[in-house]
Parts: C-alpha cells; structure tokens; sequence
C-alpha cells in the first residue's frame, strides 16, 4: 500500500511509547511510514512531488507528516477529547525542542531527527504550529485583524519557513515574502471556508468587521447578516499580501520552487476572486475550482514564473 490515512485512533497510537503498531527498526522504513501519510493526505501532492527534487523529498515528507498530524491533532483528536489533544501538541513541542530524538522507535519521530539534522533546522516552526493548534482547540474569536495576523504567525508561516529551509532559500529577506505568502493563503482559506467553520462552531473572521455577529445568532439564521461590505478590508488585505509575496519569486534560485510558489499564489489569488463573486452566498456555499480554474491558475503561474 503507497498511501496511508491516519484515523483519528492511529494519530493516538503512533504518539503512545515506541509508536505503538507503527514502530519500525531502521530509518527507511521511517521514511516510508512519512511517504504513505504524505500521499494519503495530500490532495495536491502529484503536482508538489514533480516540484521537489528527489535529494530532499524524503524530507518534504517526513515535514508535512509532521505538519499533517499535528494539525489533526487540533482538528480531530482535540475535538473529541479537548486535554488529549492539548497533551500531544505538548509532546510534539517537546519532541521538536529536542529534535525529535525522543522516541527512535517512532517512525515520524526517527525521520524527523534525520531531517533536522541534515537540514539543520531548527525547533521553532515546529513548536509554532503547535501553539496554532492548541489555539484551534482553546477557540477564541479573533477580536481584530491583528490578532487574526498573531495567529497567522503560528498556523502558516512555520511552514513556509520550513519549505525554504528545506530548499536552501532561506534568509531574512525571503522569509519577509514568503510570510506574505503564507498569511494570504490562510486568510483565503479562512473566507473559503466560513460556511464549513461556522458548523464545528467557529468564526476566523474578526469581531471589529463583524461586531454584532456570535456563533449563537449567526447558525441561528444566516440569511439576517450581510457580511459583504464588512469583509472588504479582508478582501483588500488578503490580495495585496499576494502581490507582496511575488517578490519571493525574484529571490528564489530553484525553477522548481520558483514555478511552485507562483502557482499558489496564482490558486490563492483565484480563490480569493471567487470568494468575492459568490458575497454573501460565501456563509452557504464553499468556493470550488473548476477545471478552467486550474487552467487558469496554470496560464497566470506560467507568466509570473519567467
């Protein structure tokens, strides 16, 4: 079997002592735990694995192993059992802090030790996605675009550090881009996504655009709110963090990435357009790309690329 989809009582097991049914004895068997978790997650990962080169592709998998399972923690597993998520993220942190040489018999964690030694990267991104999803499972509606932004810091960013870390792109200026980058792609899936939030009870958008709006009232009838009009400053942010973001392309030396960097950006960019088109439609329908979509996204990618 090639792919592997963790449920909800495999995320558990894995991150009980030696990793439990998943335990492995060598560091290629590790490897090919995190492959077959990556490909059972990743929706997009034909286009991504053609993007990466060979020489680290084991470590994009071992990270967005990493990455993938830590956010079910928060959206799954803390769900569920609010202080068993929250103790695993803990662990997580714990394990990162110590580059993940807590446990050789786990096969993410053995994995992931080889990679952050290879790679030499350090604790931070990881330890920051964990206090993201700790924050998912504590909710608390942002009360302005600020602290919407302070979360953004912890949910998206690491992992755009982390994918320049893994290319040898990282630096101070590229790191400014690619949070750019990272922080529209957040904020677009956040507005895609109103209408799939509000049923697991939550609300990303700000108090401050929307001050007279709760949980309460807003499942109870939708169709009373109007958000359009307050949701333009969003809109306007998210689309010129994009625009800011293209300068990576200019600092960035791998054509791979470079190609891979404009196509999200092209994505987000579209999304965002059809999350303005539908306005209010948005609180009842998640926006879809169509098969032009991706052509287009394709096309627009292609330009910003050369």
């Amino acid at each position: 079997m090639n792919k592997m989809k963790l449920s909800e009582n495999d995320i558990i097991e894995l991150l009980t002592e030696n990793g439990g049914k998943f335990r492995v004895n060598n560091l290629d068997h590790a490897y090919n735990f995190c492959k077959k978790v990556a490909l059972g997650h990743y929706e997009n990962f034909p286009v991504a694995s053609v993007a990466i080169p060979s020489s680290i592709r084991k470590h994009f998998y071992s990270i967005y192993s990493y990455c993938r399972i830590a956010d079910d923690l928060g959206d799954v597993v803390g769900a569920k059992n609010k202080q068993l998520g929250l103790n695993l993220l803990d662990y997580l942190a714990e394990c990162a802090n110590n580059k993940f040489k807590c446990d050789n018999l786990n096969p993410l964690f053995l994995a992931l030790s080889n990679t952050v030694d290879e790679l030499k990267l350090p604790a931070e991104p990881f330890v920051k996605l964990t206090v993201a999803f700790k924050k998912d499972i504590n909710f608390s509606q942002p009360e302005s675009i600020e602290d919407l932004l302070d979360y953004c810091q912890y949910s998206a960013n690491p992992v755009g550090e982390l994918v320049l870390r893994l290319f040898g792109e990282y630096n101070q200026a590229t790191k400014v881009y690619s949070d750019c980058i990272c922080t529209g792609l957040q904020l677009v899936n956040f507005l895609q996504d109103v209408s799939v939030d509000i049923e697991i009870g939550r609300i990303y958008i700000p108090k401050s655009l929307i001050p007279n709006i709760t949980i309460d009232n807003f499942v109870k009838d939708k169709n009373k709110f109007i958000l359009f009009n307050s949701l333009n400053e969003l809109y306007l942010l998210t689309g010129n963090l994009f625009k800011e973001g293209e300068k990576l392309l200019k600092l960035i030396h791998s054509k791979r990435l470079r190609f891979e960097l404009a196509m999200i950006i092209s994505g987000g960019t579209i999304i965002l357009e059809k999350v303005v088109r539908l306005k209010t439609d948005v609180l009842f329908n998640r926006p879809k790309l169509n098969g032009k979509d991706k052509i287009k996204i394709f096309l627009n990618a292609l330009k910003k690329w050369k």
